[in-house]
């Protein structure tokens, strides 16, 4: 039987221990607490603060978008040396188009003599300059040359309206003379209707407060939501009408920081669960940091995708704007036949095998990344292009082998580079120039490198192609493929024809071709274009063109018509090729 404690024989210096731990223990906790509880105020009501300031900017957007109108009407007063001319015509279509507008007037000289729709509004034709009311403020925006907010104030429907009063001037002879005001009366809250949705949609209840005219700082409350807010956070910001705005906000289900309950239960299991909570943290972060690197990296070869990429290049070039860098762009060089004739799980393993050995010539430093297929980048900070040919020429030069089953299989890779800053303003630019290089590597025969602007630019061989690099590197608008009449074999697209057929990559285009051209027509021309296409091959001469009217089939399932203009070329390489472009009808 276990002996019950007998704490009245408890050693005294032993109890004043444990009681000490406990209590240090006990402000440890209440110290932890507070701390969160802080921080969490903090973080929230900074968030609101955020919020707030998002609301107070659209309400800003709001309220420009209203002075333009009356922008329109100074506008035509002006071009027409302060004649009126097509004002009911003009305030009708603005009305329409903006139904939180009250009325629209023109007050020439300062006396409202227009108003659309005079209905009900009759009384607002008045001096404005000689009203005790509304004159201080007219006379505050001719002296200053502004548009002015005046309001709220009792619309005659009944409603809550604001006037904003543009001033107009005409210049004759050097000399500016006022000629009135161009005036909408907007309705409230009618005109903020967009703000007070979205902060209704975001959670919170709102009081919005301005001064009633650029003249005073007394402020009135224009619009709200819920009739109390609980400990608000207020901000203040003004308008182009140099009115002062403030906006109190505050979350509709009250404050979370406030929520504190379960503090004391917290305070009592926090002795007996500090350990798991260590435990748990420590898993949280672990599981945080997998989650992440599953997020930016590629799962097959743990490079990283191409997300993950453009995120570290976008980091490091914000904190080394200055430093040099080499981009190289590069594929494995007929990868679609390495799928075809090993199989995908081969053609997994050479991603993975060239992976590693880009990584290992290039070093720790390189940053190695998979855009997708065989399709890779690597980024080499630090070294500029003249500093990273060295190791490319490594790269290229050695043997690519992967070996499955005992059974070593050969692959090339083409590499194209480029540097910044330098040869490209920018990162962006840099991948497309390095881009550019590579389809000179493969239009020259592949299994090679070269940099951007490098000699393939003027190979014969290249030259024979009639592709000029600017047009690759730029992207030609119209979109292009090189097809070799011996096997109907694609060897060239560019990005626009990517993009016509919804192709994210070439190797995306290539599964789609499939082996013949007419893969790419719609069903019920293919008959029609295989004879014609036949027919003129059967007979063409070096140079000789023919077009076509059909309908092709994206990867999407869309049919769009195009015209395309076919160019039959012998290549001394490539032999017999066909030239098309496809030109939107």
């Amino acid at each position: 039987m276990r002996k019950k404690l007998n704490l009245k024989k408890a050693n005294k210096s032993d109890f004043l221990l444990l009681l000490a731990a406990f209590f240090l223990l006990f402000i440890l906790n209440a110290g932890i607490i507070s701390y969160v509880q802080h921080q969490r105020m903090v973080r929230e009501r900074e968030q609101t603060a955020f919020i707030a300031r998002g609301f107070s900017q659209t309400l800003n957007e709001e309220l420009d978008n209203t002075f333009s109108l009356t922008d329109i009407f100074k506008e035509t007063i002006v071009s027409h040396d302060g004649k009126i001319v097509n004002f009911d015509r003009v305030a009708q279509y603005l009305m329409a188009k903006n139904t939180a507008l009250g009325s629209l007037q023109l007050a020439p000289k300062g006396k409202v003599t227009h108003i659309y729709p005079l209905k009900g509004n009759e009384s607002g034709l008045i001096d404005l300059l000689k009203d005790p009311d509304r004159g201080p403020v007219c006379r505050y925006g001719i002296k200053h040359h502004i548009t002015t907010l005046q309001g709220p104030f009792k619309l005659a429907q009944g409603s809550s309206g604001m006037a904003v009063r543009s001033p107009i001037f005409l210049t004759e002879n050097g000399k500016t003379t006022f000629w009135g005001f161009a005036i909408a009366i907007i309705k409230v809250p009618d005109i903020f209707k967009a703000t007070a949705k979205t902060i209704g949609l975001s959670g919170y209840n709102y009081h919005l407060y301005s001064n009633t005219s650029p003249l005073t700082r007394k402020k009135a409350l224009v619009m709200k939501s819920g009739s109390q807010l609980d400990d608000p956070v207020s901000l203040s910001f003004s308008t182009s009408s140099n009115n002062d705005w403030r906006l109190l906000i505050s979350p509709k289900n009250g404050w979370q920081y406030k929520r504190s309950h379960w503090v004391l239960i917290y305070v009592l299991l926090l002795d007996v669960l500090l350990v798991l909570l260590v435990l748990w943290m420590i898993n949280r972060r672990i599981s945080t940091r997998v989650l992440e690197r599953e997020a930016t990296r590629d799962p097959l070869t743990q490079a990283y995708n191409r997300q993950g990429f453009d995120g570290y290049m976008q980091d490091y070039v914000l904190q080394h704007p200055n430093e040099k860098s080499t981009i190289i762009m590069l594929d494995v060089d007929d990868f679609k036949s390495v799928n075809d004739v090993f199989g995908h799980h081969v053609g997994d393993q050479v991603l993975v095998d060239l992976t590693k050995k880009l990584q290992q010539v290039f070093g720790e430093h390189a940053i190695v990344g998979r855009n997708g297929g065989d399709e890779f980048v690597v980024a080499l900070p630090g070294l500029s292009m003249k500093q990273s040919e060295p190791l490319i020429e490594k790269m290229s030069k050695l043997k690519q082998t992967t070996v499955v089953d005992k059974k070593p299989i050969d692959f090339s890779i083409s590499m194209g580079y480029s540097d910044f800053p330098g040869q490209a303003q920018n990162y962006v630019e840099a991948c497309r120039f390095a881009d550019a290089a590579l389809y000179e590597v493969k239009i020259a025969g592949k299994n090679g490198y070269a940099s951007y602007k490098s000699g393939l630019a003027q190979d014969k061989r290249h030259n024979q192609l009639g592709l000029g690099m600017r047009a690759l590197a730029a992207g030609d608008p119209t979109p292009l493929l090189v097809v070799k009449v011996d096997g109907d074999e694609p060897i060239y697209v560019n990005k626009s024809l990517l993009d016509l057929f919804n192709c994210e990559l070439s190797t995306n285009f290539y599964d789609y071709y499939g082996s013949s051209f007419v893969n790419l027509i719609a069903p019920p021309d293919r008959d029609r274009v295989y004879t014609e296409l036949k027919d003129f091959l059967a007979q063409a001469e070096d140079g000789e063109r023919f077009k076509d009217d059909f309908s092709v089939l994206t990867t999407d399932a869309r049919v769009i018509h195009v015209c395309s203009e076919l160019k039959y070329s012998l290549n001394q390489r490539y032999g017999a090729l066909i030239y098309m472009n496809f030109i939107l009808n």
